[in-house]
């Protein structure tokens, strides 16, 4: 139980991390005219995507692939998503894009990593 709560923690961090460099990324090419907005605000979906997909695969190496640890941290990553949406003014569809996206890295890493439903056994002890 110890070991899934530090690999989402950990795994979130590093999907927080993933998708602030990419929006970080996104803000540096600093287009500007009529489509700026619309291009920041694809690049924070495609960042959270990202940053579900990291956040999922690195959890579920860390917890054996139990899959419920994956889609912990990719809600994880859709609550931050939505605290920036709550925060921001974007259009309707960022929101519809960062649900679908998140959604979409999350079941990616899940499905990449062949990850189970079924809690892992547990390890032995060697002198138990």
């Amino acid at each position: 139980m110890l070991r899934s709560l530090l690999a989402v923690i950990v795994a979130v961090i590093a999907g927080l991390a993933v998708a602030k460099l990419v929006e970080s990324a996104g803000l540096a090419l600093r287009i500007s005219g009529d489509g700026a907005a619309d291009f920041h605000a694809g690049a924070l979906i495609v960042g959270w995507g990202l940053g579900a997909f990291v956040a999922a695969f690195a959890a579920l190496l860390m917890a054996r692939r139990w899959a419920p640890v994956g889609w912990l941290a990719a809600a994880t990553i859709l609550f931050q998503a939505v605290m920036t949406l709550m925060n921001a003014v974007l259009p309707l569809w960022a929101w519809l894009g960062a649900v679908l996206t998140i959604g979409a890295g999350g079941w990616a890493a899940i499905r990449l990593t062949k990850a189970s439903h079924a809690r892992p056994p547990t390890r032995q002890e060697p002198f138990a």
